[in-house]
């Protein structure tokens, strides 16, 4: 299981599996992802693949998670993501204009965990 998956079910009442098949049911709907660009072209533009076979590799378990399904979880949970990346102790911030509760991960370039408490310095 993607480690991204199971830190953003920390935050929401739902496991890890089910949020990784509505991340990727709601990709494969092509919906608006960034601004007015659809997911299809964003998906294109970070991956090289069609919208198609990326949504079906993603629903491996074993395939990780990124930016695109961070995104798709903000929109679908309302909730705004704070990524604290460790290399360059920078916040990447994925707003929601709905302004649930915030949901914060670490990020080391390869694993994602969930934040609870003080934010690192």
């Amino acid at each position: 299981m993607s480690c991204l998956f199971n830190s953003l079910s920390a935050f929401v009442g739902e496991g890890p599996q089910q949020i990784r098949g509505k991340i990727c049911d709601w990709l494969s709907t092509d919906p608006a992802l960034i601004d007015d660009m659809n997911a299809s072209l964003v998906v294109l533009l970070e991956s090289k693949k069609e919208l198609d076979p990326y949504v079906q590799h993603m629903r491996s378990p074993s395939t990780w998670g990124g930016a695109i399904e961070i995104r798709a979880f903000v929109s679908l949970w309302k909730r705004p993501v704070r990524v604290w990346v460790i290399r360059t102790r920078r916040w990447i911030e994925f707003p929601c204009s709905e302004g649930g509760e915030e949901c914060k991960l670490s990020w080391t370039g390869g694993h994602y965990e969930p934040i609870r408490g003080a934010d690192p310095i």
